[in-house]
């Protein structure tokens, strides 16, 4: 059985939106060359990888001459937000907490960093809340989503 196509940004798709995000619109040829500057990498995978990132929505093209310039249309937080989403559900069971208790049990915290993480609580939990919302779970209880 095929497995579902995924959203998900793989590695190599994300090195290639990195790419875009730093730099802008960009031909097959010009990302393949920032690409190289690492690790040498093939146009025609770049170019597969282009094509699947357009599948997926998350670059535009349009065709310039004989090239096609590519464009990135997801925002580079939107794609942060969506890979930890799909950490949390798939490490922590969907558990934004249990999440930050490994993080905080695992992670050696500096007294500084400390108390600015108790800082960023505090004032996420003088914010009020939506009244559908569910304070334990962080998910919309109206059924409406």
């Amino acid at each position: 059985m095929a497995r579902p196509k995924s959203n998900e940004l793989t590695a190599a798709e994300q090195k290639i939106m990195q790419v875009l995000w730093q730099r802008g619109a960009l031909t097959v040829r010009d990302i393949a060359a920032a690409l190289s500057q690492e690790q040498q990498v093939a146009y025609t995978t770049v170019q597969t990888l282009c094509r699947i990132l357009l599948d997926k929505g998350h670059v535009s093209c349009e065709k310039q001459g004989k090239a096609f310039l590519y464009q990135a249309t997801t925002v580079q937080q939107e794609a942060r937000s969506q890979a930890l989403l799909a950490l949390v559900k798939k490490f922590f069971g969907g558990s934004p907490d249990l999440l930050a208790q490994h993080l905080i049990t695992d992670t050696a915290l500096s007294t500084e960093l400390a108390a600015q993480l108790q800082q960023k609580i505090d004032q996420a939990g003088a914010t009020p809340l939506p009244a559908n919302t569910d304070p334990t779970s962080g998910s919309n209880t109206s059924g409406n989503e």
